[in-house]
């Protein structure tokens, strides 16, 4: 009954003017009535009814009195809640009364005024009353259905049948207090009696206004539900046949759904011979069926497409749909929104209730009408202004998205239909997405797919991409690439080996339009332009995790194993000169050891040896294919020393020798090698083969790993110093090849000038006041000369000065010859990047495209280096080695986050992610000697130094040129400071802590923090590491509160009371009964100081005592 609601709240408008409303009958608007009525007034009203209506007469003294109020607060409040509070008092009025005959008056009473409401010109008041009414008959016993009836054609009596306005209003009222009848238990075995009396009264209602047809057809559709065969055609049929008996040309809309909706329900009362016989008297004519659909000025509701779908879409009717797609096609190009909403609605409801594996759903004609709709709906903003009917437009298509969504992963089962229609709407789009409003819709069609319809989606983008030329491969190019990608990483897809080696082809030859190798000059569009992302589909697939829980590096071996063997089969098969590699005598002789690795096949076993036999192969086999992949390739000489570096590794693990081996160095030089070639897949490459060969390296390899953390050193200095001179040689090209360009250098120069920062600029400030004053006398003296005459040749010395110079005396040519000598003697001083002469500076300062390469690569390599510490530590998580990483790792956070260069903060969390894994990670320590923990001191010493002081004589202009550092980066590095301290402190688990070294270093820290006013150290160290495991924290606890017997500022102890009444739980929690009463002992004889203090003191006691 929802769908009736719904066109009640679209039909229920303001019918009335408001001059109608103040004529309008007081039973036919409840908001007109009184809020009370008196005795006489409610008799009077129910003995009029009765002699006409057969309704029973109310004793005006039985209705109890409580009724009245509860309708008078129905009329006064507005809120939605206090309504449903209200019909509740009402509903517990009625039901809680004992009196029968009362009980009977007041609900008869209250039916009487709410019926009177439906017929009310207020669309809020008729819908509130309809849902009073349903409530009433839901939870009231004892309420007779007849006599509601009787009521209502008494209140509400309709009698024209070319219904007026009042006439129509009544209609409503008649309508929703039926379909309340309906809706309740009354109507759930209906008997004979009531459906005799329901059933006329709408049908009455099948003739009037569009609306209230459409009401009633839609409240009998959904009554059906609820008859027996039996009972329609003894009791419903009859009526219904003398109103729709009728040729198609006259009846509407409704009418026909209402024929077919009884087809669907009663097909052996209704058959389709007997439908086609009443619409049509000779030969049936559907196309005059579906123009009455198109036709059809009103938005199609779900339930009139649904039954038009059943019908069009049933085994029985055979080539029914088709004929309907034929009429639609002949009608296209659609001009009506109703009618394109239609036919996509019901192009919804067919794809969801047609048999599964018919596979000619959509004709071209209307796969083309559809995306182009869907791309309307897409553009369409509902917060322009547009028309209501474009709005409901944009809704249906996005039903259309959903229906198709719940098609394929419910209704459609065999891939062969899935895929033909989805092939049918790519064909037409081959990008989905950029026309539905449905995120990703493509992928989610595709994720529904099995193997076998995976497979030929592979195909059928495979084909796409080889077929395409220049213009269509920039137009589609890249997302079938991607869409491509994503198919080859189904997890239902178990042996992608022949779209594989498409992308392995690719990848290292020269292709043509029919997918083969070939020369340079005839590679197709496809294969010019994406063998560089060919390269990365493949090693992404190669490297991506298994599905299964199987090990990934034996998993990586043996596809790397299939993959180079398939490319050695290309290699026989095809020439050199189609191979996108440049094949020189080095790759030949490295393909040749890749050769004999294959060959070897050696059975895997669980040791140590075969463990790092796998992963020396894994790096192997990817830089043997890497070499024949000229975008992603490493340097052949890495592939070299890894087979000295296998064979080395393997001997000392068989021979043990005592002798340290030298193979770790080289090893791990060569993971950070590549490390820093570009490609994400070198990334996870050596994380995957990084876990077996941990365990092989030693503490001076960590250290090789922490160097490229040092932010005070570049690891790439060689090669990035180099760039640099070559970029600053361009710089001075450019330089005097744009002299003439001053102008346009000065504005740049502007802008370079506001990056400067203030140290930069202090520098130059006095430079350049020494250069000023050189440049002064230089232009000075060349003016100077400029004024002499060049052509006195007398050698007369006089003549040498500018001041004997006769200005009254010179000539036109000559004063022409001093313009150009003066032009020329200030041009040849003029800055040529900017004024003040730091127009070079600036520009030689601003960074070239190679140092913004290499900045980048560097912060990507140090990222990278990170995964590689972690796995060291997970592997060997020694005293030494830990302390040694983890703080390394934090002097690159905090430079990272004390850092101006934004650039700098993904480095920034990298450290920081691998932070918060390092204080999760179990120390461990060697058992065969005696535990030495004065390394882990040093460290907390290293971590907890003194800030340095000031110089008081540090000059102002100096302190500017430091740069400000964020406050909440500072107080982050400073957490995190005090969280590595904590961490460092609880490795001591010793069971008297007191005896430790860290004892003695927390005591000095704490009473320097406590005497000094300006103390390096801060409170927030311990209050971490009495947020931590540590054992010692209640010691720590009695030295907090023994400083408070000395001699302290009032703030410092109130500090310290805070920080422990901030921790008394855990305190509390760690104390023995003995340090419990000592440390209560020691704050019960503190003598507080100030209300604040002696506060903190008595709620800390409170929380110290043992709980009872």
């Amino acid at each position: 009954m929802a769908n009736s609601k719904t066109k009640l709240a679209n039909g229920g408008k303001k019918r009335k003017p408001q001059a109608e409303k103040e004529n309008q009958k007081p039973q036919h608007n409840e908001t007109e009535l009184p809020a009370k009525k008196a005795k006489g007034e409610v008799k009077n009203e129910t003995e009029d009814a009765a002699p006409n209506n057969a309704v029973k007469k109310i004793d005006a003294s039985h209705i109890n009195k409580g009724i009245f109020k509860i309708f008078a607060k129905l009329q006064e409040t507005s809120k939605l809640a206090n309504v449903d509070k209200h019909v509740g008092e009402m509903i517990a009025l009625l039901t809680n009364e004992t009196d029968d005959d009362a009980r009977l008056a007041t609900c008869a009473y209250a039916l009487k005024r709410l019926v009177r409401c439906t017929g009310a010109d207020d669309m809020q008041s008729v819908a509130l009353s309809a849902c009073q009414i349903h409530r009433i008959l839901r939870q009231v016993p004892h309420i007779d259905p007849l006599e509601l009836l009787a009521t209502l054609k008494r209140e509400l009596h309709v009698s024209s049948q070319s219904k007026a306005k009042e006439e129509s209003l009544a209609g409503v009222g008649q309508l929703i207090t039926v379909m309340a009848i309906l809706q309740s238990q009354h109507f759930e075995k209906p008997s004979k009696e009531l459906i005799e009396q329901i059933y006329p009264l709408l049908i009455s209602n099948l003739k009037g206004r569009e609306y209230l047809v459409n009401m009633c057809v839609d409240i009998m559709t959904e009554s059906f539900q609820q008859l027996s065969p039996k009972l329609f055609e003894a009791h419903v049929w009859p009526l219904l046949q003398l109103e729709l008996n009728k040729p198609l040309s006259a009846l509407k809309l409704p009418q026909c759904d209402l024929l077919l909706a009884i087809h669907l329900l009663y097909p052996k009362l209704l058959s389709r011979k007997q439908l086609e016989s009443s619409l049509w008297r000779n030969q049936p004519q559907y196309a005059q069926l579906f123009d009455l659909y198109l036709n059809n000025s009103a938005k199609p509701s779900d339930d009139v497409c649904t039954r038009l779908a059943k019908f069009l879409s049933h085994k029985a009717n055979g080539e029914l749909y088709k004929t309907f797609v034929q009429h639609v096609e002949s009608q296209l190009p659609l001009r009506h929104n109703t009618a394109k909403g239609f036919v996509i609605r019901t192009l919804a409801y067919v794809l969801i209730h047609s048999a599964d594996g018919n596979s000619e759903l959509f004709s071209p004609s209307l796969i083309q009408m559809l995306i182009q709709e869907l791309a309307t709906a897409r553009q369409l903003k509902p917060s322009e202004k547009v028309k209501p009917s474009q709005l409901q437009l944009r809704e249906i298509c996005l039903e259309f998205e959903q229906t198709l969504l719940l098609s394929f992963e419910h209704h459609l089962q065999q891939d062969a239909s899935k895929v033909k229609l989805l092939r049918s709407l790519l064909d037409v789009e081959l990008q989905l997405d950029s026309v539905t409003q449905t995120p990703r819709i493509t992928s989610q069609l595709l994720g529904q797919l099995n193997a076998e319809g995976v497979k030929e989606m592979l195909q059928f983008y495979s084909q796409k991409l080889i077929n395409a030329n220049e213009e269509l491969y920039k137009m589609h190019g890249e997302h079938c690439l991607k869409q491509l990608q994503q198919l080859l990483f189904n997890p239902k897809l178990t042996e992608p080996k022949e779209h594989l080696n498409l992308i392995l082809l690719t990848a290292s030859f020269h292709v043509n339009e029919s997918g083969v190798a070939c020369e340079p000059k005839k590679a197709s569009a496809f294969s010019r332009q994406s063998a560089a992302r060919c390269e990365e589909i493949l090693y992404s697939y190669l490297l991506r995790k298994p599905s299964k829980s199987v090990d990934l590096l034996t998993t990586l071996v043996d596809r790397l194993r299939s993959t180079l063997q398939a490319l050695n089969v290309l290699l026989e098969q095809q020439d050199e000169s189609k191979v996108r590699a440049k094949l020189t005598p080095e790759l030949k002789q490295a393909w040749l050891k890749i050769k004999q690795l294959l060959l070897n096949e050696k059975a895997n076993s669980k040791s140590t040896t075969s463990s790092i036999s796998s992963a020396f192969d894994a790096l192997i086999l990817c830089l043997g294919l890497s070499i024949y992949t000229p975008n992603c390739s490493a340097p052949i000489e890495l592939l070299n020393d890894l087979f000295i570096c296998k064979e080395n590794a393997l001997k000392a693990t068989k021979k043990k020798g005592k002798e340290e081996m030298k193979w770790q160095d080289v090893l791990t030089d060569l993971l950070l090698q590549l490390l820093v070639q570009k490609g994400h897949f070198w990334r996870e490459l050596v994380n995957a083969a990084g876990g077996a060969l941990m365990p092989q390296l030693n503490r001076d390899n960590l250290e090789q790993l922490l160097v490229v953390l040092d932010m005070s050193k570049n690891p790439l200095g060689d090669k990035e110093d180099d760039d640099d001179a070559e970029g600053d040689e361009e710089a001075d090209d450019d330089e005097d090849e744009d002299e003439q360009s001053s102008d346009d250098e000065d504005d740049d120069n502007d802008d370079d000038e506001e990056d400067d920062d203030a140290e930069e600029e202090d520098d130059e400030e006095e430079d350049d006041d020494e250069e000023g004053a050189t440049n002064l006398e230089l232009i000075r003296e060349n003016v100077r000369k400029a004024l002499l005459a060049e052509n006195n040749n007398d050698g007369d010395d006089d003549m040498n000065d500018a001041s004997s110079v006769d200005w009254n005396d010179v000539d036109e040519a000559e004063g022409e010859r001093l313009n150009l000598a003066l032009e020329q003697a200030f041009q040849s001083f003029k800055p040529k990047g900017g004024s003040g002469g730091q127009g070079k500076k600036a520009k030689n300062k601003q960074q070239t495209k190679s140092e913004r390469i290499n900045a980048t690569t560097l912060l990507h390599f140090r990222v990278r280096v990170l995964d590689l510490v972690e796995l060291y530590i997970q592997k060997q998580p020694e005293m030494e080695s830990l302390l040694d990483a983890l703080i390394s790792v934090f002097y690159v956070y905090e430079f990272c986050s004390n850092s101006a260069d934004k650039s700098q903060q993904s480095l920034a969390e990298a450290s920081k992610k691998l932070l918060r894994k390092f204080l999760n990670q179990k120390m461990s320590f060697d058992s065969s000697q005696s535990i030495d923990k004065q390394a882990i001191v040093d460290a907390i010493e290293l971590f907890i130094k003194p800030e340095q002081v000031e110089d008081p004589k540090k000059s102002q202009k100096q302190q500017q040129k430091q740069q400000p550092i964020n406050a909440k980066k500072k107080g982050d590095v400073a957490e995190w400071r005090n969280k590595c301290v904590a961490y460092l402190v609880s490795q001591f688990d010793e069971s008297d802590v007191t005896k430790t070294p860290v004892w003695s270093l927390l005591q000095c820290y704490l009473a320097d923090w406590a005497e000094r006013r300006n103390s390096p150290h801060s409170l927030a160290s311990f209050d971490a590491i009495l947020q931590s495991q540590w054992k010692g924290i209640p010691q720590l606890a009695a030295s907090l509160a023994a400083l408070l017997k000395g001699k302290l500022r009032n703030f410092r102890r109130q500090q310290i009371l805070e920080l422990l009444v901030k921790h008394s739980r855990r305190i509390a929690n760690a104390l023995t009964k003995e340090q419990r009463d000592e440390l209560i002992d020691t704050l019960t004889n503190y003598t507080a100081v100030g209300q604040k203090d002696g506060n903190l003191r008595t709620k800390l006691l409170k929380q110290l005592q043992p709980n009872k």
